[in-house]
Parts: C-alpha cells; sequence; structure tokens
C-alpha cells in the first residue's frame, strides 16, 4: 500500500528504543533569548553569554560523565524586518578573534541565502537566542557478532494463522536461522521478544548478523 518493496528487521527490533538510548551520546542543550543588533551584542557579550552557558551545560552532566566534552555553539538570528528567525552553527568560529562579529554575520547571510535564495546586505542581522549544547560522546557499542554458518533452517512447526484468509503457516525459529538462508512467505518468525510476519509474495534473507531482510518478489 505504500509502495515500499524492502524491509528490514534487526534481531533487536523490540528494544530498537533502548539500544538507541545506549547508543547515544549524552546531551544537554541550553537557550538563552539575548535580543539585540549583533554588532551591538559584540563578541564580548556572545563569550560571556557562552561561557555561563557551556559553564551550567558542564554542571550538569559532569557527574554523570568523566570523559571529554564537545562543545556545539549557535545563534538564532534574523534580518532585522523579519519576524522569524534561523538557527545557524558557530562551529569553526573563533569568538576571540578580532573580526569574530564579521564571521558570524557572515555565516548567517550565507546560511540564509542558502535556504531562502537571497542575502540582504543592507538589513542589520538582529540575535534573538543563543544555544549551547554539551555533548558527552560515548563509546562505540560492540557490533552484533555474525551468526555461525548452518545448514538450511527448518520451520519447528505449522500453525493456523489469518493473512486475508486462514492458512497454515510455517513457524520459524528466529534464534535458528542462519546467515543467508532465503524463506518465501507466508512464514513466521518467532524470538523471545518479537514476531515477524512476511506474507505471500514476499521473500527473507537472513543476514550474517540474523537481520530480516523482507523484499515483495516483482
Amino acid at each position: 500500500m505504500l509502495d515500499i518493496n524492502r524491509v528490514i528487521v534487526p534481531r533487536a527490533a523490540a528494544v530498537l528504543s533502548a539500544w538507541g538510548m545506549l547508543a547515544t551520546d549524552l546531551r544537554y542543550e541550553l537557550v538563552r533569548t539575548r535580543v539585540g543588533e549583533i554588532r551591538r551584542v559584540g563578541a564580548a557579550g556572545l563569550r560571556r553569554l557562552f561561557a555561563a552557558m557551556e559553564a551550567e551545560g558542564r554542571r550538569r552532566i559532569g557527574g554523570a560523565f568523566a570523559g571529554a566534552l564537545a562543545i556545539r555553539r549557535s545563534l538564532d538570528m534574523r534580518y532585522g524586518e523579519q519576524i522569524f528567525e534561523i538557527t545557524v552553527s558557530l562551529d569553526g568560529v573563533d569568538l576571540d578573534a578580532p573580526d569574530a562579529i564579521d564571521q558570524v554575520v557572515e555565516r548567517f547571510r550565507g546560511r540564509h541565502e542558502a535556504l531562502y535564495t537571497y542575502s540582504a546586505p543592507d538589513q542589520d542581522v538582529v540575535l534573538v537566542n543563543a544555544r549551547v549544547a554539551v555533548v558527552a560522546e560515548l563509546p562505540v557499542l560492540p557490533v552484533e557478532p555474525p551468526l555461525a554458518a548452518g545448514g538450511p533452517p527448518a520451520p519447528v512447526l505449522q500453525r493456523r494463522v489469518y493473512l486475508g484468509g486462514w492458512a497454515d503457516v510455517p513457524v520459524h525459529r528466529w534464534d535458528h536461522l542462519t546467515p543467508n538462508a532465503e524463506i518465501g512467505g507466508p512464514a513466521i518468525f518467532e524470538s523471545a521478544t518479537t514476531t515477524a510476519v512476511a506474507r505471500a509474495g514476499e521473500r527473507v534473507r537472513v543476514t550474517p548478523h540474523g537481520w530480516l531482510d523482507i523484499r515483495i518478489e516483482p
């Protein structure tokens, strides 16, 4: 119905949210509103604002993480006559440089032109919000081990199920599948935490790590 002819189902499909939380870096994001023309705020004003926000972020994350932290700075800015702002990354901008504000303004104008195809160099650039993300980069989770080679999988039983009509469908133990095995639907794949279903006209290939690569046959 959605014109999707391929679906990948990981072995950890039932706990992908928990897996994702374990794999995602710790991150605190802080926002401070400071409305004003960017040149009046000045580089010194930005440095003070970012320093206070970074210190707060470090305090928040310090008790949970003892490793190196990455700091991401950005500003929400707009032209003086606009009523909306855009977020502009300051990665690579040296706020101690003599031309720091010029760099910030050019970064904004370039981002605005990339989004809206025009720049307005005759208009003032207004700061609305300052943003800081303090990121604790966690170790990469270990890769799932590949499955051991084996013979073609055999279903452990047949079950009568309804897939648009009643039929006796083979049921496979997901944990017993072997890499590169191919199974035509209809078929059911069961594990301790989840169940996957392949319907008629779909073909399942088992990846080297035991994932299900389900495709609709032409």
